[in-house]
């Protein structure tokens, strides 16, 4: 379980305005307004399901940022495969 309250005031702002700004990379607001959610206390399991993603991947979301901050949020470790879509 992830406790809430995890952000300081400072990291919440940055990760705030990382979400609000157009201009930002996809990727990186998602996993920035997860992190936003997980410091409000919502749980991996309801995260991933809004975001239509595994709990596992908000976990190492969350590991990834307590380790590395900010410039965990660029680095999302897809190595790309096959296309499911036919």
């Amino acid at each position: 379980m992830i406790r809430p309250g995890f952000l300081s005031p400072t990291e919440r702002l940055e990760l705030e305005a990382c979400v609000r700004r157009q201009r930002e990379d996809h990727g990186i607001a998602r996993r920035a307004n997860a992190l936003l959610l997980l410091d409000d206390g919502k749980s991996c399991q309801v995260i991933a399901e809004f975001l239509y993603l595994n709990d596992d991947t908000i976990r190492r979301w969350y590991k990834s940022y307590r380790g590395s901050g900010w410039e965990a949020l660029a680095v999302d470790g897809w190595k790309g495969g096959q296309s499911r879509i036919h």
